[in-house]
């Protein structure tokens, strides 16, 4: 289901709303309601790591994308976590993350901060 969020034309808009809505572009003035719509999404999604992951990256919640990350237990990883982890890094590395590629390259003001 986040492979079709991510790519499919059909789910651009949602795309759009969900860009940064928790993240460094809306600091100071979150909107409520792309709020609750990240946090739904990131609730049905949460069942898997790599699309909990792919989702906070693309709005912005990098230090939720953290805390899943600590949550790895090295003894549940199997292949199929590879693959799916395999197949974000190439969704990362495509033109469709290219926020994301320049956000890696701003400075922070305050790291404790999400996004």
């Amino acid at each position: 289901m986040n492979h079709v969020l991510l790519t499919a034309s059909e789910t651009a808009e949602l795309r759009a709303t969900l860009n940064d809505s928790i993240g460094p572009c809306s600091q100071g003035r979150l909107d409520p309601r792309r709020v609750g719509l990240f946090q739904i999404i990131l609730y049905a999604f949460s069942h898997n790591l790599v699309a909990a992951l792919s989702l906070c990256l693309w709005g912005g919640a990098y230090l939720t994308a953290y805390s899943f990350l600590q949550q790895i237990d090295p003894l549940d990883v199997d292949i199929v976590f590879y693959l799916e982890l395999d197949q974000l890094i190439e969704l990362i590395e495509r033109p469709l993350f290219r926020h994301l590629h320049l956000r890696m390259l701003e400075c922070d003001s305050d790291p404790s901060n999400e996004g």
